[in-house]
């Protein structure tokens, strides 16, 4: 079965429609017991960064372009590693006497291993001594104190810091109004250091037992680091097309996904309509040259005849195989046929394409199969991976190097459908004003990445504002 995070949005060729309904049903009740609610406090900051420190106020902090790529990779390295981040707060933070800002996060996770493997993977890749994460425990050794405490302007956040520093406390957080200081039973906090915060603050605290550790950083972010030689090819594809360089991914929050979903759903099937067509028709254009272009490039795309369902145990494992031997195994077309999803003989991305082979020699390929390894190729060796929010991604990059008529069939390929996967009718609520929302880990109805049905395969027109 496909119950690895990391392949949520691919098709698994041997589970017919009926088999992936019945799996579904059958683990929803399970899926949604097994999980744990953790909390973990992170910064990709240091006080000797540069322009951390030229900030004249605390909140600009979070409207850097160093913040956002921070803010952009612990959410992709989040869904590699199966957790939910169901809420996050900017928080103003003290590591060892110094201030700097910080995100205070609260994730659901199958189990804390998960959580633990996250948080050592971000302190890794943002060179930290450490990262906070634990969860709440009636049997925990540690603990967790809590004081009220001013926010609402940078002097008071100012203030509470420099009590929490003048008290002697090696670490804390400040968001939402309190204060909260993680004790280790190794290192207790001073009883002394308590009564000075409470006096100073005016507030005595509470406290709860917890499970807290401090997680080193390790090295397996490098497994999804982008491979630059493809990014430097498609970078020069678009210059010679006259493509404008990508900006930056515009911060598409839950309700654009439902809005995306909607429309997809709501668009019908029209093959035959020119803007659809002729939107297709300059999609399989680029994406052969880009197949061509790889090729040229010593790069063997080859389809997967293996006996299992996947050829690769998840993203890291495709980018290694591309980084290491230039080389990628795509799915055929024609072994997804009998799941949901499958392509309809009149869809235009089952016309075909002439593609140069590896030996050489100039073939015709259906031109889904073409895709599926170029966009694997092209987008998601930027460290992008196979679930929600790396398909998001995925899709902006492979945007940068096709021209505007080509991203209708783009987005119908890639973000229509992942967004109608993850965001459709069968995830969805409403809260109580009646406006939509995604289900969470744990709501009746929630279903794991990789349980979700697969969109129809369609090709359709949608509101060029989604493009």
């Amino acid at each position: 079965m496909c119950d690895d995070v990391d392949h949520g949005g691919r098709r698994c060729p041997s589970s017919t429609a009926e088999g992936q309904r019945r799996r579904r049903a059958g683990k929803r009740t399970a899926d949604a017991d097994a999980q744990l609610e953790a909390f973990i406090g992170a910064t990709p900051f240091r006080p000797v960064s540069g322009e951390l420190m030229r900030m004249s106020s605390r909140p600009s902090y979070y409207d850097s372009e160093e913040w956002t790529e921070y803010d952009d990779s612990l959410r992709a390295s989040a869904e590699r590693h199966g957790i939910e981040i169901v809420d996050a707060q900017h928080a103003a933070g003290l590591w060892e006497g110094e201030s700097e800002p910080a995100g205070a996060y609260l994730v659901r996770a199958d189990d804390f291993d998960q959580v633990t493997a996250w948080a050592g993977e971000i302190a890794g890749r943002y060179d930290q001594d450490s990262i906070m994460a634990g969860y709440f425990d009636e049997d925990g050794r540690d603990r967790v104190y809590t004081f009220t405490a001013g926010t609402d302007s940078p002097d008071s956040v100012q203030q509470t810091l420099d009590i929490l520093r003048d008290a002697g406390a090696p670490a804390g957080r400040l968001y939402d109004g309190k204060l909260e200081i993680a004790e280790p039973a190794e290192y207790p906090l001073p009883a002394a250091a308590v009564n000075v915060i409470a006096a100073r603050l005016g507030a005595d605290p509470t406290f709860a037992r917890a499970h807290v550790e401090f997680i080193p950083g390790n090295e397996s972010y490098k497994r999804h680091q982008p491979i630059k030689e493809i990014q430097s090819l498609r970078e020069r594809y678009a210059d010679a097309h006259g493509f404008p360089r990508r900006q930056p991914i515009p911060r598409l929050t839950e309700l654009d996904d439902i809005a995306a979903a909607r429309a997809y759903a709501a668009s019908p099937h029209e093959p035959g309509h020119p803007q659809v067509a002729r939107s297709y028709r300059s999609f399989r254009q680029h994406i052969a040259q880009q197949w061509d272009m790889l090729t040229d490039a010593g790069y063997r795309l080859e389809p997967w005849h293996g006996q299992s369902e996947q050829p690769y145990a998840d993203s890291a494992a495709m980018l290694d195989d591309l980084r290491q031997n230039r080389h990628l195994f795509y799915f055929r077309t024609e072994v997804s046929q009998h799941t949901e999803g499958a392509l309809p003989p009149d869809h235009p991305m089952a016309k075909t394409v002439t593609v140069t082979m590896p030996d050489g020699q100039r073939e015709p390929m259906v031109a889904n199969d073409v895709f599926r390894a170029v966009h694997d190729a092209i987008a998601h060796s930027e460290g992008h991976q196979f679930g929600p929010y790396g398909e998001k991604r995925a899709w902006w990059t492979h945007r940068a190097c096709l021209p505007r008529e080509a991203r209708l069939a783009l987005w119908c390929e890639t973000r229509g459908q992942n967004c109608w996967t993850n965001a459709g009718p069968h995830m969805t609520t409403s809260t109580e004003e009646g406006a939509p929302r995604l289900l969470q880990r744990g709501e009746a109805g929630w279903m794991p990445v990789s349980s979700r049905p697969y969109a129809e395969q369609k090709c359709c027109r949608v509101d060029g504002a989604l493009l």
